[in-house]
């Protein structure tokens, strides 16, 4: 199993929001110098009074502290975006990266997104369905053409071409039954949330091994899960130093209506103890390896941690890199 690095960009509004930046520079040498497989970045908009550092030059940024980790994101909301622009701006990404880059898309949920950036939230499903097809045509193809509904161009011809060939992996998260679905039969991959239990995961996995099998497709490559971890030297300090932390952040999530895409109880109302059931893994490196291994023996082949989350400090964020990657990274791979 490999394992990566979601790397929060979110911040408090009191942050200091240059230092943070500066942190998750800090932080990816860290993630690299342990060993760890892979760095990943969200993409959310209008997270006032929160800061969210904004994907696509932050990623283009931390690449060249990557080593030779995959980079990716996880996840670029695509219906909000102009296909031709995805496509451009993630060849280039490609080519600054080496040809290390993983695209991870997502439908969205959040209205102020949509009404903000111009995009229809009732047909965002349709569009992105179409979204997936034409970036395909358009990053393998030249005078590519594409008649869709919601995405119609002729003719045309990007340059650069990604370094990847045919092209790079989409990996597709995606939450509930029909969408994990879609991921099967349009993605590489597909990438399961943090919001889900794991007991809702693995009933999942069956839906996507059985659709991939239905639309004639090999087994995937890779199949990920994103993941809330947080480890430290003994479990009462994990819990103290990162698993408040977590809490607050899922306070955010559920505030925004993520919990509305999963099929699980999942509440605002909950106890840490309660949310972090089935959902975190916090605690020490032993609780960690067993966290980890209880995911790979699940079928999971590429597991996105978090380690860094609203508020924490920057000192335990680089102690549970260092500790992850000394004592429990050898365990699970």
């Amino acid at each position: 199993m490999k394992v990566g690095v979601f790397l929060g960009s979110q911040h408090p509004p009191e942050a200091d929001i240059r230092q943070e930046f500066e942190d998750s520079v800090e932080q990816t040498r860290a993630i690299r110098d342990a060993g760890l497989d892979s760095l990943w970045l969200g993409q959310h908009y209008l997270t006032y009074p929160n800061q969210f550092l904004q994907t696509t030059p932050l990623l283009a940024r931390l690449a060249a502290e990557t080593g030779d980790m995959t980079i990716g994101t996880n996840m670029i909301l695509l219906p909000l975006h102009n296909v031709v622009d995805i496509a451009e701006q993630y060849a280039t990404m490609d080519v600054i990266s080496g040809g290390r880059l993983v695209l991870g898309v997502g439908l969205g949920y959040r209205e102020i997104e949509f009404e903000s950036l111009g995009a229809d939230r009732k047909t965002r499903t349709p569009r992105f369905e179409e979204q997936i097809t034409a970036l395909k045509l358009l990053w393998e193809e030249d005078d590519a053409t594409f008649e869709g509904e919601h995405v119609q161009f002729r003719n045309l011809s990007i340059r650069p071409k990604p370094l990847q060939k045919p092209r790079p992996e989409i990996w597709i998260g995606a939450a509930a039954d029909p969408a994990i679905k879609r991921a099967a039969r349009m993605g590489d991959a597909w990438a399961g949330t943090s919001v889900t239990t794991f007991s809702e995961i693995k009933r999942q996995l069956p839906i996507y091994h059985q659709a991939r099998k239905d639309a004639g497709l090999p087994p995937p490559k890779d199949i990920g899960r994103n993941v809330e971890l947080f480890v430290a030297e003994t479990r009462e300090k994990a819990y103290e130093e990162g698993g408040q932390y977590i809490a607050k952040k899922f306070e955010t999530y559920f505030a925004w209506g993520m919990d509305k895409n999963t099929g699980d109880e999942g509440n605002s109302e909950m106890s840490l103890e309660d949310l972090a059931k089935d959902r975190f893994i916090v605690g020490d490196p032993e609780d960690c390896i067993r966290g980890c291994l209880e995911h790979r023996d699940a079928g999971i082949t590429h597991l996105q941690i978090r380690l860094n989350f609203p508020g924490i400090r920057h000192k335990s964020v680089l102690n549970a890199i260092k500790l992850f990657g000394e004592e429990v990274l050898p365990n699970v791979r």
